[in-house]
Protein backbone atom coordinates (compact mmCIF):
# COMPACT_ATOMS: atom_id res chain seq x y z
CA UNK A 1 0.00 0.00 0.00
CA UNK A 2 2.88 2.25 1.03
CA UNK A 3 4.57 1.78 -2.19
CA UNK A 4 1.41 2.21 -4.05
CA UNK A 5 0.83 5.70 -2.76
CA UNK A 6 4.21 6.60 -2.98
CA UNK A 7 3.96 5.77 -6.53
CA UNK A 8 0.88 7.54 -7.21
CA UNK A 9 2.59 10.95 -5.45
CA UNK A 10 5.56 10.68 -8.03
CA UNK A 11 3.21 10.16 -10.95
CA UNK A 12 1.13 13.23 -9.74
CA UNK A 13 4.68 15.36 -8.82
CA UNK A 14 6.19 14.76 -12.36
CA UNK A 15 2.84 15.32 -14.52
CA UNK A 16 2.66 18.75 -12.18
CA UNK A 17 6.52 19.91 -12.96
CA UNK A 18 6.82 18.10 -16.37
CA UNK A 19 4.17 20.56 -18.07
CA UNK A 20 5.83 23.88 -16.72
CA UNK A 21 8.84 22.15 -17.47
CA UNK A 22 8.22 21.89 -20.64
CA UNK A 23 6.41 25.29 -21.22
CA UNK A 24 9.53 27.00 -19.92
CA UNK A 25 11.32 25.29 -22.97
CA UNK A 26 8.80 25.93 -25.48
CA UNK A 27 8.73 29.88 -24.53
CA UNK A 28 13.10 30.14 -24.02
CA UNK A 29 13.08 28.57 -27.74
CA UNK A 30 10.52 30.98 -29.24
CA UNK A 31 12.19 33.89 -27.31
CA UNK A 32 15.53 32.91 -28.87
CA UNK A 33 13.89 32.11 -32.72
CA UNK A 34 12.39 35.94 -32.29
CA UNK A 35 15.71 36.69 -30.96
CA UNK A 36 17.21 35.97 -34.39
CA UNK A 37 14.73 37.06 -36.52
CA UNK A 38 14.34 40.83 -35.15
CA UNK A 39 18.35 41.01 -35.49
CA UNK A 40 18.31 40.13 -39.21
CA UNK A 41 15.43 42.16 -40.06
CA UNK A 42 17.47 45.31 -38.13
CA UNK A 43 20.18 44.66 -40.13
CA UNK A 44 18.14 44.29 -43.04
CA UNK A 45 16.48 47.45 -42.29
CA UNK A 46 19.45 49.36 -42.16
CA UNK A 47 21.01 48.32 -45.18
CA UNK A 48 17.51 48.96 -47.08
CA UNK A 49 17.83 52.99 -45.36
CA UNK A 50 20.94 53.29 -47.15
CA UNK A 51 20.06 52.21 -50.70
CA UNK A 52 19.90 54.50 -53.74
CA UNK A 53 16.59 55.79 -54.49
CA UNK A 54 14.62 53.59 -57.11
CA UNK A 55 17.98 51.15 -56.90
CA UNK A 56 15.60 48.30 -54.75
CA UNK A 57 14.59 45.17 -56.17
CA UNK A 58 13.17 41.93 -54.93
CA UNK A 59 12.49 38.59 -56.82
CA UNK A 60 12.03 34.99 -55.26
CA UNK A 61 13.40 35.31 -51.52
CA UNK A 62 16.15 38.03 -53.33
CA UNK A 63 16.45 41.38 -52.15
CA UNK A 64 19.08 43.67 -53.53
CA UNK A 65 20.32 47.14 -53.35
CA UNK A 66 23.12 49.85 -54.47
CA UNK A 67 24.32 51.16 -51.01
CA UNK A 68 25.31 54.55 -50.67
CA UNK A 69 26.71 55.52 -47.43
CA UNK A 70 27.38 59.39 -48.35
CA UNK A 71 25.48 61.94 -50.47
CA UNK A 72 25.29 65.30 -50.37
CA UNK A 73 24.26 68.20 -52.96
CA UNK A 74 26.41 68.95 -56.12
CA UNK A 75 26.48 72.63 -57.97
CA UNK A 76 26.83 72.74 -61.34
CA UNK A 77 30.52 72.17 -62.88
CA UNK A 78 32.48 74.48 -64.87
CA UNK A 79 34.19 73.03 -68.48
CA UNK A 80 35.37 75.10 -70.97
CA UNK A 81 33.84 78.39 -69.32
CA UNK A 82 30.06 77.16 -69.17
CA UNK A 83 28.57 75.83 -66.08
CA UNK A 84 27.04 72.54 -66.82
CA UNK A 85 24.02 70.98 -64.95
CA UNK A 86 23.78 67.79 -65.11
CA UNK A 87 27.35 67.77 -65.11
CA UNK A 88 29.39 66.65 -67.46
CA UNK A 89 32.87 65.05 -67.55
CA UNK A 90 34.89 65.59 -70.72
CA UNK A 91 38.39 65.54 -70.01
CA UNK A 92 40.67 63.46 -67.13
CA UNK A 93 40.34 64.35 -63.69
CA UNK A 94 36.81 65.77 -63.84
CA UNK A 95 35.66 68.55 -61.05
CA UNK A 96 31.98 68.28 -59.32
CA UNK A 97 31.56 70.77 -56.45
CA UNK A 98 29.29 70.34 -53.93
CA UNK A 99 27.57 72.40 -51.25
CA UNK A 100 29.82 70.82 -48.18
CA UNK A 101 30.21 69.30 -45.53
CA UNK A 102 30.39 65.73 -46.63
CA UNK A 103 29.19 63.45 -43.28
CA UNK A 104 32.44 62.35 -43.62
CA UNK A 105 33.16 62.58 -39.71
CA UNK A 106 33.16 58.73 -39.16
CA UNK A 107 33.08 57.55 -42.95
CA UNK A 108 35.71 57.63 -45.08
CA UNK A 109 35.81 57.15 -49.44
CA UNK A 110 36.50 53.84 -50.18
CA UNK A 111 38.87 53.55 -52.90
CA UNK A 112 36.21 53.10 -55.80
CA UNK A 113 32.88 54.12 -56.26
CA UNK A 114 29.35 54.56 -58.14
CA UNK A 115 28.73 58.65 -58.40
CA UNK A 116 24.29 58.74 -58.86
CA UNK A 117 22.13 61.25 -60.01
CA UNK A 118 18.79 61.35 -60.55
CA UNK A 119 18.37 57.60 -60.61
CA UNK A 120 15.21 57.47 -62.08
CA UNK A 121 14.82 53.74 -62.14
CA UNK A 122 13.75 53.97 -65.67
CA UNK A 123 13.17 50.63 -67.67
CA UNK A 124 15.79 51.53 -70.19
CA UNK A 125 19.84 51.57 -70.50
CA UNK A 126 21.16 54.41 -68.56
CA UNK A 127 18.09 55.52 -66.83
CA UNK A 128 18.75 52.82 -63.78
CA UNK A 129 21.74 52.21 -61.83
CA UNK A 130 20.62 47.95 -62.58
CA UNK A 131 20.83 48.87 -67.09
CA UNK A 132 24.35 50.50 -68.23
CA UNK A 133 24.36 52.88 -71.48
CA UNK A 134 25.64 51.07 -74.53
CA UNK A 135 29.08 51.76 -75.49
CA UNK A 136 28.13 54.48 -78.08
CA UNK A 137 25.96 56.28 -75.39
CA UNK A 138 28.30 57.79 -72.56
CA UNK A 139 25.46 59.67 -70.38
CA UNK A 140 23.99 58.08 -67.81
CA UNK A 141 22.48 58.30 -64.21
CA UNK A 142 25.73 56.26 -63.07
CA UNK A 143 29.19 56.65 -63.53
CA UNK A 144 31.19 53.57 -64.12
CA UNK A 145 32.79 52.60 -60.72
CA UNK A 146 35.95 54.91 -60.73
CA UNK A 147 38.22 56.51 -57.87
CA UNK A 148 36.69 59.79 -56.52
CA UNK A 149 38.78 62.12 -54.11
CA UNK A 150 38.28 65.42 -52.02
CA UNK A 151 40.05 68.20 -52.94
CA UNK A 152 38.31 71.39 -50.74
CA UNK A 153 34.70 72.22 -51.99
CA UNK A 154 35.11 69.78 -55.08
CA UNK A 155 34.26 65.91 -55.59
CA UNK A 156 37.36 65.10 -58.69
CA UNK A 157 36.69 61.57 -60.39
CA UNK A 158 39.04 59.76 -62.64
CA UNK A 159 36.70 59.57 -65.60
CA UNK A 160 36.81 61.24 -68.59
CA UNK A 161 34.17 61.07 -71.76
CA UNK A 162 30.95 60.74 -69.39
CA UNK A 163 28.00 63.30 -69.14
CA UNK A 164 24.95 62.57 -66.37
CA UNK A 165 21.64 62.31 -68.04
CA UNK A 166 19.51 64.27 -65.85
CA UNK A 167 19.90 67.24 -63.51
CA UNK A 168 18.46 66.85 -60.27
CA UNK A 169 16.15 69.10 -59.24
CA UNK A 170 17.57 69.03 -56.14
CA UNK A 171 20.83 68.85 -56.91
CA UNK A 172 20.98 65.79 -54.86
CA UNK A 173 24.17 63.07 -55.57
CA UNK A 174 25.04 59.58 -53.97
CA UNK A 175 28.52 58.01 -53.57
CA UNK A 176 27.56 53.93 -53.84
CA UNK A 177 30.03 51.85 -53.04
CA UNK A 178 28.72 48.34 -53.06
CA UNK A 179 25.37 46.03 -54.09
CA UNK A 180 24.05 44.49 -51.22
CA UNK A 181 22.20 41.24 -51.53
CA UNK A 182 20.27 39.07 -49.41
CA UNK A 183 18.72 36.18 -50.44
CA UNK A 184 16.48 32.49 -48.26
CA UNK A 185 18.46 29.55 -49.45
CA UNK A 186 18.29 25.94 -48.06
CA UNK A 187 16.95 27.44 -44.71
CA UNK A 188 19.43 30.17 -44.32
CA UNK A 189 18.91 34.06 -44.93
CA UNK A 190 22.37 34.92 -47.08
CA UNK A 191 23.57 38.12 -47.20
CA UNK A 192 26.38 38.87 -49.83
CA UNK A 193 28.22 42.13 -50.90
CA UNK A 194 29.16 42.66 -54.98
CA UNK A 195 31.44 45.20 -56.23
CA UNK A 196 30.02 45.17 -59.91
CA UNK A 197 26.49 45.86 -61.52
CA UNK A 198 25.06 42.81 -62.63
CA UNK A 199 21.31 41.77 -63.60
CA UNK A 200 21.92 38.75 -60.86
CA UNK A 201 24.10 37.27 -58.46
CA UNK A 202 25.68 34.18 -57.51
CA UNK A 203 25.35 33.73 -53.91
CA UNK A 204 27.88 30.61 -53.20
CA UNK A 205 30.06 32.53 -50.91
CA UNK A 206 27.30 34.67 -49.36
CA UNK A 207 27.74 34.54 -45.37
CA UNK A 208 24.68 33.03 -43.53
CA UNK A 209 22.91 35.57 -41.40
CA UNK A 210 20.38 33.75 -39.90
CA UNK A 211 19.53 29.69 -39.78
CA UNK A 212 16.11 27.73 -39.17
CA UNK A 213 14.64 29.68 -41.63
CA UNK A 214 11.71 28.52 -43.57
CA UNK A 215 11.79 29.71 -47.02
CA UNK A 216 8.88 29.21 -48.73
CA UNK A 217 7.37 31.04 -45.30
CA UNK A 218 9.22 33.99 -45.35
CA UNK A 219 9.28 37.01 -48.21
CA UNK A 220 11.31 40.03 -49.31
CA UNK A 221 8.48 42.51 -51.64
CA UNK A 222 9.08 45.64 -52.85
CA UNK A 223 6.26 48.25 -53.59
CA UNK A 224 8.02 51.05 -55.35
CA UNK A 225 5.64 53.61 -54.64
CA UNK A 226 4.55 56.25 -56.78
CA UNK A 227 4.46 60.55 -57.01
CA UNK A 228 1.60 60.85 -53.81
CA UNK A 229 3.49 58.06 -51.52
CA UNK A 230 7.05 56.55 -50.41
CA UNK A 231 8.08 52.91 -51.82
CA UNK A 232 7.71 50.27 -48.96
CA UNK A 233 9.78 47.29 -48.32
CA UNK A 234 8.15 43.83 -46.92
CA UNK A 235 9.89 41.88 -44.89
CA UNK A 236 8.71 39.04 -43.72
CA UNK A 237 11.02 36.37 -41.74
CA UNK A 238 9.77 33.03 -40.25
CA UNK A 239 12.15 30.87 -38.23
CA UNK A 240 11.03 27.17 -37.43
CA UNK A 241 12.84 24.80 -34.84
CA UNK A 242 11.40 21.65 -32.47
CA UNK A 243 7.86 22.29 -33.67
CA UNK A 244 7.89 25.95 -32.71
CA UNK A 245 7.51 28.63 -35.24
CA UNK A 246 7.79 32.64 -35.25
CA UNK A 247 7.08 34.59 -38.19
CA UNK A 248 8.00 38.32 -37.98
CA UNK A 249 6.91 41.44 -40.41
CA UNK A 250 8.97 44.43 -40.62
CA UNK A 251 7.98 47.29 -43.22
CA UNK A 252 10.50 49.89 -44.60
CA UNK A 253 9.09 52.69 -45.85
CA UNK A 254 11.90 54.41 -48.61
CA UNK A 255 12.37 58.03 -49.91
CA UNK A 256 13.06 56.98 -53.84
CA UNK A 257 13.04 61.06 -54.52
CA UNK A 258 16.10 60.90 -56.67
Amino acid sequence: MVIALAGLVAVMIGVGISRPMQGFADQSRRAGLVDKAVQALDRMARDVRLAVPNSLRSDNGTLELLRAPVGGRYRANLVDGQYQDPPACPAESCRIPFAGPLPLNELSLPASLWMVIYNVGGSSAGNSVWLQQDENDTSSVITPKTTIDLNGDNLELALSGFRFRYASPQHRFYLADKVVGYRCQNGRLLRAEFDSLELSYSYTNAAPIVDRVDCVASSFTYDPGDNTRNGLATLRLTLSEAGETISLLRQVHIDNAP
